[in-house]
């Protein structure tokens, strides 16, 4: 199925680029059938609100978008209580998040909306050297995300298509720990963690859909090759260790990454290296 899933997406991608100026359009999939909004009639949605953030998280400053309720686009796909939704973004990205974050709607909780680009009034280029575009067309954020843990891999741009996938661990078995380590374990919150934060972008021993890093797990785990310090070092700063062409890995602050979330990704790390 993943197979298929990459298959799909690249044939979706395939046709946008082809398309040239052709209005952007958003894939949404649940496993039987697919719905396809384009741009402008998401713009002309009534459910579309004025949502302002200060300051975005990706942009570093305050913005205020056109945006439609997540739980809008997914209404008719009707994720079930412990389903994902897979974002599948142009640039490779590709991360899963818990539906139930997707669809639930304020109550003091955080709300997902898909932020839409105006093609009149354009989105700045996102910062960095290497940015040449907008996190446009269409841009998933948080209102109140401090009310519930929103990993800041959930903050995710560029989107191309939306699916409705079973949790990573039922997906990919590669991942999962053993029913013989205890719940409060640290391993445990190491494979929560990897999965809202990691594998946007890099694989497991072949589990995952990114392509933009490494697989950790093959051919060595990075407890392999690394020190404890310096690994801790690069999950949490990546130049500070070392610089290589096309690196995208940001640096995470200690309220998106504690310490404490680092030692147990290294925990699950290890743990998965025993396996071996």
């Amino acid at each position: 199925m993943p197979c298929l899933h990459r298959i799909v997406f690249v044939l979706i991608l395939g046709w946008s680029l082809a398309a040239g100026a052709a209005e952007p359009t958003l894939t949404v999939a649940d496993g039987t059938s697919e719905r396809v909004y384009r741009l402008g009639a998401l713009l002309a949605d009534p459910a579309t609100i004025d949502v302002t953030l200060s300051p975005d998280p990706v942009y570093h400053r305050t913005m205020t978008y056109r945006a439609i309720p997540a739980a809008r686009l997914l209404k008719d796909a009707r994720p079930g209580a412990d389903d994902h939704v897979q974002l599948r973004a142009t640039d490779g990205f590709s991360v899963s998040i818990p539906a139930r974050l997707l669809t639930q709607s304020g109550a003091g909780g955080a709300e997902a909306f898909l932020a839409l680009e105006p093609p009149e009034a354009p989105w700045p280029i996102l910062p960095g050297a290497a940015q040449t575009a907008s996190a446009g067309p269409f841009y998933l954020v948080w209102r109140q995300a401090g009310s519930d843990r929103i990993s800041s891999e959930y903050w995710s741009y560029r989107i191309a298509a939306l699916g409705i996938v079973a949790s990573p661990a039922s997906r990919w078995p590669q991942l999962a720990v053993a029913a013989t380590v205890a719940a409060n374990d640290p391993i445990r919150r190491g494979l929560d963690r990897f999965v809202e934060i990691c594998i946007a972008c890099h694989r497991f021993n072949g589990a995952g859909e990114s392509e933009i890093g490494p697989d950790l797990g093959q051919p060595l785990n990075p407890v392999q090759y690394f020190q404890p310090a310096a690994l801790r070092q690069l999950l949490r700063d990546p130049a500070k260790v070392r610089s290589w062409p096309e690196r995208r890995m940001p640096a995470f602050s200690p309220a998106d990454l504690p310490d404490s979330d680092i030692d147990a990704i290294i925990a699950w790390l290890s743990y998965q290296a025993g396996r071996r």
